[in-house]
């Protein structure tokens, strides 16, 4: 055989040998890295070398394997992270819906993490697993979730953020991006209890507000003291229970002065509360209420004395103070809190506190909220605050004024050119109305001013000196509220 040919067949089985481990190589690592998604990156460096007749170098696969490892690692430490923090939070919470207590779940299955959020037993807002958490940091979980995929396989998609605490979760919700997403509720954890023995005493917040609402507090006898702050509703606050067999049974003083009987029932670290009777039920137009354990220590308040010899001076600090609300005597369901108002700031309709004067003329002084078009007037009495009057616009602008040695309400009416009315209210005592004046202005004729003005007294006409003598003295001592 020529020599030419000797050395050509040696050329050729190296070649060989090398395409063979070569082979081999790329073989162990397609395995390797096919579970990680860089499998193709070494399949276009094989390509790209058949095309081009170059060979594949051990120096690309082991860029290419050096990469994939590299984005292995933080796939693999992503993934890590999230499967830590889902597992951390794991179970179930539970919130206010509107259609009753919800639940927001988070659960391991075989494939992964499922999160779901049932408002009820039949709806829900979405059923969702760790395929739709786009991110987790800052201890917030940002979740996309198709809500809605047509036919063609376009969904429309929901952003939710879920942040997490300590045994809570704060959802919120955007329909277009995660960055306009708004509020929708807080859940707490539910707690497995030991057995069936449940412990009353803590503190426990409104679902409505987040905030402290229930306190309650084991007395040395074995009692309970009981407060509950049903947001701008009404405050129970001398409650005192025992505990039976349908739960901790307790008796406030209610509305009016009036006792309420209720009964609180735990399911783990949720009160349920419930308060009989249509008394109750006609004042607040609900009967149950909510709330979730926050803390094992109680923050009883000390509220002032409002039994029922409370002086009116005290039940009208106690309203400023924001530890109970007045009610409109004419609607005792109708209540507001100090905190209803926008008080003290520099807008042309802000509320402040003003003085106590004795308006109703009873010898006690009722309390001044200085306001637009004159504000309100509170009454204290009965162990309770009431709206004794109030502004209604610029067709009754509310003052007070000295008229015949007594104080009278007087509401004003300007609220048209070529008109001017004037109503007087006397009271002794502000349950106890005793007497009233009108009194006003007006053209004769609207369409002519030229035929005059009539001036009226409860009803008849009188000259212009005698008003003019009667306005002289009502408005000389009037004092403005607004």
């Amino acid at each position: 055989m020529a020599p030419e040919r000797e050395e050509n067949r040696a050329e050729m089985g190296i070649r060989l040998m090398k395409r063979l481990k070569m082979t081999i190589f790329v073989i162990v690592f397609l395995c390797a890295l096919s579970s990680c998604g860089r499998a193709e990156d070494l399949e276009n460096i094989q390509m790209d070398a058949e095309g081009s007749g170059a060979e594949i170098s051990e120096e690309s696969i082991r860029e290419v394997s050096d990469e994939a490892e590299e984005a292995s690692c933080e796939g693999e430490s992503d993934a890590y992270y999230a499967d830590a923090e889902l597992e951390h939070l794991m179970g179930e919470y539970e919130y206010l819906s509107d259609s009753g207590t919800g639940k927001l779940a988070i659960e391991k299955t075989s494939y992964g993490y499922d999160i779901s959020d049932y408002e009820s037993e039949s709806s829900y807002r979405f059923l969702a697993d760790s395929s739709n958490i786009e991110t987790i940091e800052d201890n917030r979980i940002y979740m996309k979730y198709p809500e809605q995929v047509s036919s063609d396989g376009r969904a429309v998609f929901g952003y939710y953020i879920l942040e997490y605490g300590a045994d809570e979760i704060k959802v919120y919700y955007g329909k277009s991006s995660f960055d306009e997403a708004e509020f929708l509720y807080l859940a707490a954890k539910k707690i497995e209890a030991a057995g069936d023995v449940y412990e009353y005493e803590g503190e426990y917040n409104s679902y409505d507000v987040n905030e402290p609402a229930l306190e309650i507090k084991k007395n040395d006898d074995g009692t309970y003291r009981i407060q509950i702050d049903l947001f701008r509703l009404y405050l129970l606050r001398d409650g005192i229970g025992e505990e039976t067999e349908k739960g901790l049974e307790f008796a406030a003083t209610g509305p009016g002065g009036n006792v309420v009987n209720g009964v609180i029932k735990l399911e783990e670290d949720i009160a349920a509360v419930t308060i009989f009777g249509k008394e109750w039920l006609d004042f607040a137009g609900l009967s149950e209420y909510e709330f979730y354990k926050t803390s094992d220590v109680p923050n009883i308040r000390e509220i002032e004395n409002t039994s029922p010899e409370a002086t009116a001076d005290e039940l009208l600090d106690s309203f400023i103070n924001g530890r109970i609300s007045a009610a409109d005597s004419a609607d005792l369901t109708s209540t507001f809190y100090i905190t209803d108002f926008n008080m003290d700031s520099e807008e042309w309709d802000a509320y402040s506190v003003g003085e106590k004067i004795d308006l109703d003329n009873d010898g006690e002084k009722e309390l001044i909220i200085n306001g637009p078009y004159g504000g309100i007037y509170l009454d204290a009495r009965d162990n309770r605050v009431y709206k004794f009057a109030a502004s209604e616009g610029t067709a009754l602008t509310l003052s007070y004024t000295y008229y015949n040695g007594a104080v009278w309400i007087l509401y004003s009416n300007r609220s048209s050119a070529g008109f001017e009315f004037y109503h007087m209210e006397k009271y002794e005592g502000a349950d106890n109305f005793v007497a009233e004046m009108n009194f006003g202005e007006e053209f004769v004729d609207f369409h002519n001013a030229e035929a005059g003005i009539k001036y009226t007294l409860n009803g008849a006409e009188i000259s212009y000196e005698e008003y003019a003598a009667l306005c002289s003295k009502i408005f000389a001592a009037e004092v403005s509220t607004g």
